[in-house]
This record gives C-alpha cells, structure tokens and sequence, in this order.
C-alpha cells in the first residue's frame, strides 16, 4: 500500500491537472488568497523514499476511497421515503444529497438545513424561501416539490439538475462561446423576468453557483478554434440551436436564501404600501430589481472570459472597484467578443440603478436576439514575447502569485469568494444608498429587511 502523501500527490494530480503546482515551496506564511489554492507541500528529502505506484493503481485507491465515502449516506429521522444515493454539495447549515423518492421512483434533490445551528432569523429565512418557492412554477427556476421538518432538521426535496452547478462547468471549460453564453444567460434572464414581472420577487444571489443544468452530450467540433493565448482549452463541442452545447441542455435558478418579495401578488402593489404608489415608491422597487440586472451583467461577463468583472484581493479595493464600476474589457481575453455583448455588459454593470437596463430592455438588445453564429477567427497573436505560452486570466494569476504562464485550472474557492463579496458589497451600497435617499428603511419596511444585516 503506498505512503499517504504518494496517494495524496496524485489525487492533486487528478483533481487539479497536469498544472497543478506540485514543486517545493518555501517555508513562508501564504497569502491569504494563495493558500486556498490546493497544494501538495513534498516531504523532507530526509524521510525513507515512498514507492510511487503506477498511476492507474493510484487512481483505483482514490476511486476506491470516494465510492466508499459516497455509498455512506447518513440516516435521518423524517427522510423515511427516500434513499440517499449521494452528497452534492453543502452549505454554511445545510448538506444537499441526490435521493430516490421511494414513493415515486423518481431521482430528486434534497436539501437537509440543520435548525440547532440558525437563529431565529435565519430560520425566518428558510420558511420565506420555501414561502417563495411554492409560488413559482417556471421552466428556469428549480421546483420545491415539498417542504417537512423533524424536530432536529427541515428538509426540502426539489427537482434535481444532473449537471450540478454552472460554476464548474465554467472551469472546466474556461470560458464559453458566445452561442454558448446566450443560451444559458437567455434562460436565467427568462426566469428573473417571471420573478420580477409576474412574482414580484427579487432573487439577490444570481451567480454561477446557484445556475443548475442539466447535462447533455457533448458533440466534438468540426472546426475547433483555438486562440492563440489560450492553454488547451477543453472542447465545449457544436452548438445545437434549441438544445444547447458544452455539455449544457437546460438551466434553472436555485436558492431562494436571500431573495426579497418587492410587491404583494394579491393586490399589485409594492410591499409595505397600501392603496398608493407614490413615485419614491416606484423607483425604490425599480432599484430593488435592478440588483439582480447588475448580478446578470457579472455572470454574462464571466461566461464570456472566464473571470469575473470584479476583483482585487483587498476588500477595500474591491468595495471600491464595485462602488464606483471600475471594471474594463481586458486584453486579449475580450478582444474576440463581440461589440454587441460589450454593449450589453456595459448597459447592465452600470451604476446608477436607474439607467441600468431592466430585464425586459436587456431581452430586447440585438445581441439577445442574435442567430447563433459561427465564432469569429482568432485576434492575430500580437501578445508581446510569450512565444505562445498560454496566457492567464488576471483573477487565476493572482490566486498564483502573480505565475501568468502555469495554465488556467482556477483556484476555485478564490473564483467563488470573489462572486460572493463583490454580490454582498454590490447589495449594501445599492440598498444603502436607497436608504439615505429616502431617510428610511424604504417600502419594504419591516417585511423583509428587518434581516438585512444578518443576511450581509
């Protein structure tokens, strides 16, 4: 049986590409963002050398060990109808595992939220967005099919999206096509169009983590392009107008957790009010709304190269970068894209909420309407003296200490705090700035945000 660490530095391996930094590394405190970059720290060249296995051997032992990981799924009193056949993922509260509905036979998602560790507003939360949920029926949003509780856990048995989450297909691929990227934003876009105009819902936390898909079969390109600054980029495959392309069919909207209803269903108007609309009141649901527009923009951005919008490993500095919309259009990852989805980006990363495009002004902009196309030809290689290294994005550099030319396999955790704290920063500057507007709270009272803070 090989040594620990042996086993150890091929999963990295595996996991992490043929990239992945397995060399020496000084003995030095790692920043703050490096050091959730995974890395393999070697052993003293002191210690009895390991016998190093054949990389198929060391791939069954890690194979081995997470099947048996997978196959122990915990037993929880309430979930008698279903069997648990895998973990998917898990939250600050919460663990999701894919089950069988022993009633049915059918494959769901169910979500298990721990009560003993929420307080009372974050227990207020879950039943609102349970609340939320049973009012949407939507081919982009994420169904609940029902809702339980036993004294230790609350469980929600949803739909479940084969695909997983588009944040790690967005890795996996690096970057999508513009076909590709106006397939899925299209179908996000439909959803937040049922939850603002026909719902009176905002969502609050439209990111890759939370866009679900359902996987279909990738059909190798005929004709694969490859830019010239890019490492080996994986194949996302022909795009099928109507069906997708990169391994992605259909996408919904998931985790309703921080979501704000902006008007009451039954009479049609704002939340708080009674029987007027006075215009602060109209621009404050205008503003409510226009969050999720702005979080749209970041996500069509980062579909398109890769990374996000915002970023800086200073928080400071990003709250300043996302306060004032300091973002641009880097060189050479968007030199390729299109001015229509520049356009586009550029009229919903806006700031003022105001002149930021709604959701039906952004699917009415020409490049929402464009016929799939093919690609265009790869920009001339005038990157100075690379001698045709690949290029890393400006976020993966800085997740490596700034080493541009080691291939693109992201630091994920790094990718998914920056969506994290630009979105929170993004929220308490645009609603702070309503408050101070308004002198108040603003129409939604003490309805929704009595929770903000804690939301934050």
């Amino acid at each position: 049986m090989p040594g620990t660490g042996v086993v150890d530095a091929f999963k990295n391996l595996i996991r992490h590409g043929k990239h992945h930094n397995h060399h020496a590394l000084k003995e030095e405190p790692p920043s703050p963002t490096a050091s959730r970059v995974v890395r393999q720290q070697p052993q003293a060249q002191s210690n009895p050398p390991h016998e190093i296995p054949h990389p198929r051997e060391a791939a069954e032992i890690i194979v081995n060990e997470e099947r048996e990981a997978k196959t122990k799924m915990p037993h929880y009193r309430g979930l008698e109808n279903f069997k648990l056949i895998e973990k998917m993922g898990d939250g600050a509260f919460s663990n999701v595992y894919k089950a069988l509905d022993l009633t049915t036979g059918k494959k769901v998602a169910v979500k298990v939220v721990r009560k003993y560790e929420l307080n009372a507003s974050q227990r207020s939360n879950i039943l609102k967005e349970v609340q939320i949920m049973r009012g949407t029926n939507h081919p982009s949003i994420i169904k609940l099919y029902s809702f339980s509780e036993s004294q230790e856990h609350y469980f929600l048995v949803l739909e479940v999206m084969e695909g997983g989450e588009l944040f790690h297909q967005i890795v996996k691929l690096t970057y999508f096509s513009e076909n590709l990227a106006r397939h899925v934003i299209l179908q996000v876009a439909q959803g937040i169009r049922y939850l603002h105009e026909e719902r009176g819902v905002v969502h609050r936390d439209i990111k890759p983590e939370n866009l679900l898909f359902e996987r279909i079969e990738i059909i190798p390109s005929k004709d694969p392009i490859h830019r010239p600054y890019d490492e080996e980029k994986e194949d996302e495959g022909e795009f099928i107008p109507g069906v997708g392309g990169g391994g992605i069919g259909r996408v919904k909207i998931a985790d309703f957790g921080l979501s704000k209803v902006v008007w009451n269903e039954e009479t049609m108007t704002p939340c708080g009010t009674v029987g007027y609309t006075a215009p602060e009141i109209v621009k404050d649901e205008r503003y409510s709304k226009s969050v999720d527009m702005w979080a749209l923009g970041c996500v069509l951005y980062t579909l398109l190269c890769g990374f996000p919008p915002f970023y800086d490993e200073s928080i400071n500095v990003l709250t300043e970068k996302v306060a004032r919309g300091y973002y641009t259009f880097l060189s050479p990852w968007w030199d390729d894209i299109s001015h229509s989805a520049k356009d586009l980006i550029t009229h919903l990363l806006c700031v003022d909420p105001a002149q930021r495009y709604t959701i039906d002004e952004f699917l009415a902009h020409p490049w929402c309407n464009a016929a799939p196309a093919p690609p265009p030809p790869p920009t001339p290689f005038t990157y100075g003296d690379l001698k045709g290294k690949p290029l890393d994005s400006p976020l993966l550099s800085a997740a490596r200490g700034g080493r541009n030319h080691e291939g693109r396999s992201p630091g994920i955790a790094t990718l998914k705090e920056a969506f994290d704290i630009t979105y929170a920063v993004h929220r308490m500057e645009e609603e702070g700035a309503r408050r101070r507007k308004y002198n108040g709270p603003g129409f939604l009272g003490g309805l929704n945000e009595d929770d903000e803070d804690e939301d934050e």
